[in-house]
């Protein structure tokens, strides 16, 4: 059975392994997952499944203007037919909501259908393709979700 819950000191290894496998050089380095984890309070979960973790998603709430972002997600490849993405991102935007944000944004690039399909699933919209997103010819698609 998977379970959502948020994550603890302990599973930060796990997690930066799981970065490391999933986004490859452009995984968040250690000292980012710690700082995530310092920071994201209760909006940083992980998914376990006999006590591993196959996945991750991790928020941040600008109290300011009450705009939220989905700043990373990772499943294990072998595990992304268990519905984990949809299960941690619908879980991270309860979260948010829980928080009064007014939007949910997010990044995602212009050739992960299958992470696109999932966010259309969950309400989130946005097509336009930004070329330099991440100021290195990244291409970026913004996705976002209204709190109604």
């Amino acid at each position: 059975m998977i379970t959502i819950q948020t994550v603890k000191e302990e599973d930060l290894k796990d997690v930066l392994a799981l970065e490391q496998l999933v986004f490859n050089a452009g995984s968040y380095p250690a000292f980012v997952i710690r700082q995530l984890f310092d920071i994201s309070n209760n909006l940083f979960i992980v998914a376990k499944e006999n006590n591993k973790i196959l996945g991750f998603a991790v928020g941040a709430l600008n109290t300011n203007n009450k705009k939220a972002w989905i700043l990373s997600l990772g499943v294990h490849p072998e595990a992304r037919s268990k519905q984990i993405r949809k299960q941690l991102t619908n879980k991270l935007v309860n979260l948010l909501k829980e928080e009064n944000c007014l939007e949910i944004c997010l990044t995602v690039h212009p050739d992960n259908a299958p992470a696109i399909k999932i966010y259309k699933e969950l309400s989130f919209k946005g097509e336009t393709i930004l070329e330099n997103y991440f100021l290195e010819n990244e291409k970026r698609i913004i996705m976002t979700l209204k709190n109604s």
